[in-house]
């Protein structure tokens, strides 16, 4: 019998599905995914960014400069005498002597190599002609075992650092107090990654000192931190509208950071750097990230579609597409999970860290520290847990190395707010974030 004849489907180019429509007709939007689970229940609602600071005079950056916190460790004797003998230990390769043209010394584990000048000059001097090509040929023979000795030290040199890396990681293994394996309960679930787990955070430390954000608010003429607020509070808004990711907001974030810290920006264009760079971390981050419609909506139409690509385009760049970046959110919730956290006391915490990333003073505190400090401050808040033995191992980070910076998030939630930045109180002062924002802050005298 034979088959029935199918009609053939049609098909529609991408420049169909992005061609404008005539002028004539009239423009009709088409509900797209909005918030129907956000807690108010409320539309995305277009506006501009800066439009209520249009006529605002500029908010010049304080003269109290906020110093970065550094976190110093102490070797102890065991660790010496382990990388002592770790580095006697390197040495099993064979080493490349020169003939009589230089003197190798073997001192504190590095190579000098030491000319002999002086007497090179005099055997040129009275060098014959029939002696000048085997001296061309030794001194070529010398420069090769030169460059070989230096390619052994070179090996050896990083050979012996990995050596140290490793001998550190083992002593401090064997000194940390006894800590929970909190990865134990999750070996049978492959989604979680239970054995690359830690090396996983170890790289994002790692990533921590070689992707640092310095304050940039001197090189911006037009950029301060009141601006920076009210983009991050903008930012807030469109992630509970568009139900986004956290990770995506603070991604979002970094983002602007790390563009700002290279560029000068104008402030006609600081909202579109942020809708842009939001759009960026959704694309990374997002299983179906909203449309490039939805953001010129967001926007009030201020920009064009083709300026948001261009911006795309600049900020993959600038940033020569570096896009994992360690992220305070995700520290967060690895140490929550160390500390078995309940659901509230998490909220919490992330409640301070999101009012954090509108707080210009925080802007190169390490991700990594700061979400410790937060953690620890939920704790004193709702008094359901202390930074015990498993905290310090997972995050390496003592209770007394984050009491100033608790006392910092503390003073922080003590501050009067501003009536124009209140969408992350707002936020979570709904009961589906358990209501965490109306918390009483700690009182000074018990941090």
């Amino acid at each position: 019998m034979p088959l029935a004849l199918r009609r053939k489907p049609k098909t529609v180019t991408v420049q169909q599905i992005h061609q404008d429509k005539p002028s004539g007709a009239p423009t009709q939007r088409q509900n797209k995914r909005r918030s129907s689970g956000s807690p108010k229940g409320q539309q995305p609602q277009k506006r501009a960014a800066f439009g209520d600071i249009a006529n605002a005079k500029l908010i010049r950056k304080d003269d109290g400069k906020k110093k970065g916190t550094t976190v110093t460790s102490k070797k102890s004797t065991t660790i010496q005498q382990a990388l002592k003998a770790k580095s006697l230990a390197v040495k099993a390769k064979p080493e490349v002597i020169p003939e009589k043209v230089g003197e190798v010394t073997d001192d504190d584990d590095s190579l000098e190599i030491i000319m002999s000048q002086g007497s090179s000059q005099e055997s040129s001097s009275s060098m014959s002609p029939s002696s000048s090509s085997q001296s061309s040929v030794s001194s070529s023979m010398t420069e090769n075992s030169d460059e070989v000795v230096l390619m052994n030290h070179k090996n050896e040199e990083r050979t012996a650092e990995f050596d140290i890396k490793d001998a550190v990681a083992a002593i401090s293994l064997q000194e940390t107090p006894a800590y929970d394996d909190i990865d134990e309960e999750n070996k049978g679930d492959p989604n979680q990654s239970p054995i690359y787990a830690q090396d996983i955070f170890n790289y994002l430390k790692e990533r921590e000192l070689l992707t640092p954000i310095q304050s940039y608010f001197e090189k911006q003429p037009e950029v301060n931190t009141h601006m920076r607020a009210v983009l991050v509070d903008w930012l807030v808004e469109v992630q509970e509208n568009f139900e986004l990711n956290h990770e995506t907001l603070y991604l979002a974030v970094k983002l602007v950071d790390r563009y700002l810290m290279k560029k000068v920006v104008t402030r006609d264009v600081l909202q579109l750097l942020g809708a842009t760079a939001l759009f960026i971390a959704c694309k990374y981050d997002e299983r179906c990230p909203p449309a490039l419609d939805d953001f010129k909506y967001i926007c009030d139409d201020a920009y064009e579609r083709q300026q948001f690509i261009d911006t795309e385009m600049a900020i993959l760049r600038l940033l020569d597409f570096d896009l994992g970046i360690p992220l305070s959110y995700r520290f967060l919730r690895r140490y929550a999970k160390c500390a078995h956290a309940s659901m509230e006391t998490l909220t919490l915490a992330r409640f301070i860290l999101e009012h954090s990333l509108m707080e210009s003073q925080f802007l190169e505190t390490r991700d990594s520290k700061i979400a410790a400090a937060a953690l620890l401050l939920a704790f004193k808040m709702t008094k359901t847990g202390e930074w015990d033995a498993t905290l310090v191992h997972y995050s390496s980070y003592k209770a007394s190395e984050l009491m100033e910076l608790t006392k910092q998030l503390n003073s922080m939630l003590t501050a009067t707010p501003n009536k124009q930045l209140m969408t992350i109180r707002n936020k979570y002062s709904h009961k589906v974030f358990y209501e965490v924002a109306k918390l009483p802050p700690v009182d000074v005298l018990q941090l």
